[in-house]
């Protein structure tokens, strides 16, 4: 890679061997300190007078837009249906990458890294989701693991440095913490704090949930209410601590991890789950809207694991094994142009 070739791609004047030629740089070699050599030598060509602070400024964000592209890359999406396979997408998604990322970043350090207060802030803070009916597998800074539920999101530090290593959940997620004994890992939510050093854990803190869910596998979880700033409980492996938001008190199960950490593994298990909860997870499992239209089946139990099921199947077998008949209907075209979710009304059956 030469810096002639950069600024022929930069003019879109490449030729398909030599675009394939940048392609394959910036997926191995942008990162090196020859490779951001070559960046840098052409910023200072756009912007000579940049001083130490726009430098700091300017490396920050490559490494995050870099970082991005490595999330996409180790993005697992489930499909539902028939579309694209996942090894072309991400080939799509990699060829748009390269098209864009760098004349946009050189624009964006042209344009704007000569203002001081501007990417000054937040420039360390990043954020993921897996949108709903997909999951997401990523390994942060400091190795740990980190899978992402349907519709949820991860806020967390391109590096982390300082007393502890904190990170933010909005969802569920299941945690492989790289261990370390002298810079806790602490996943934050909404209600509640959990705490680790090196240990595999799974928390689920949906909003609109009535609980918060931490799962402990192996290892040790401290967890602390945030409204009173105070530990709740120190977990062992095998407990599952469901904290409800609304009576500010716990519960405990032990003996059944399986059932709260199976969906990373693409399993959706149910054992005794009420009929209301299990449409919860089911919407967010493959993207629809349930409704309840009797109040009586909500707290019928249920037990059953499924693993490449469609939606259909599941409904029926939960059809033959309680007393309830449910109803699919279409997505409709919205005046916009898009379409609305697949919607299921699940009631009591009549004799």
């Amino acid at each position: 890679m030469t810096k002639d070739l950069f600024i022929k791609y930069l003019q879109g004047n490449c030729t398909e061997e030599e675009f394939d030629q940048i392609l394959l740089w910036i997926r191995e070699g942008s990162q090196s300190i020859s490779g951001k050599g070559i960046v840098q030598e052409i910023w200072e060509e756009f912007e000579p007078e940049a001083g130490s602070v726009e430098r700091l400024k300017y490396n920050r964000l490559l490494d995050k837009i870099h970082h991005q592209i490595n999330i996409k890359q180790n993005s697992t999406p489930v499909v539902i249906s028939k579309t694209p396979t996942p090894k072309r997408l991400l080939t799509i998604l990699t060829r748009v990458a390269a098209i864009l990322l760098l004349p946009v970043l050189l624009l964006l350090l042209y344009t704007n890294l000569s203002d001081k207060d501007r990417y000054a802030s937040n420039l360390n803070e990043l954020e993921v989701e897996a949108p709903a009916g997909s999951r997401m597998h990523i390994e942060l800074g400091d190795g740990t693991k980190v899978w992402l539920n349907h519709g949820s999101k991860l806020k967390y530090p391109y590096r982390f440095d300082g007393e502890n290593r904190k990170v933010f959940i909005i969802g569920e997620a299941y945690f492989e913490v790289a261990h370390n004994e002298k810079i806790p890992f602490i996943v934050g939510t909404n209600h509640l704090d959990v705490k680790a050093t090196g240990t595999a854990f799974n928390v689920s803190a949906y909003p609109g949930d009535d609980a918060v869910e931490t799962t402990l596998v192996e290892g040790k979880v401290i967890l602390y209410e945030k409204k009173n700033n105070c530990e709740i409980k120190a977990l062992s492996p095998g407990e599952c601590l469901k904290f409800d938001v609304q009576k500010n008190r716990y519960s405990l199960e032990s003996g059944n991890t399986l059932k709260y950490t199976a969906w990373k593994d693409g399993l959706l298990v149910f054992k005794n789950d009420n009929v209301e909860g299990i449409a919860k997870k089911l919407a967010r499992w493959y993207n629809i809207d349930v409704e309840i239209t009797d109040q009586k089946i909500k707290e019928y139990p249920f037990t059953a694991t499924f693993s490449n099921e469609t939606l259909p199947q599941v409904l029926e077998l939960l059809s033959l094994a309680t007393p309830v008949n449910y109803r699919l209907t279409f997505s409709k075209k919205l005046p916009d142009g898009s379409f609305s979710k697949q919607k299921v009304i699940i009631g009591l059956k009549t004799k």
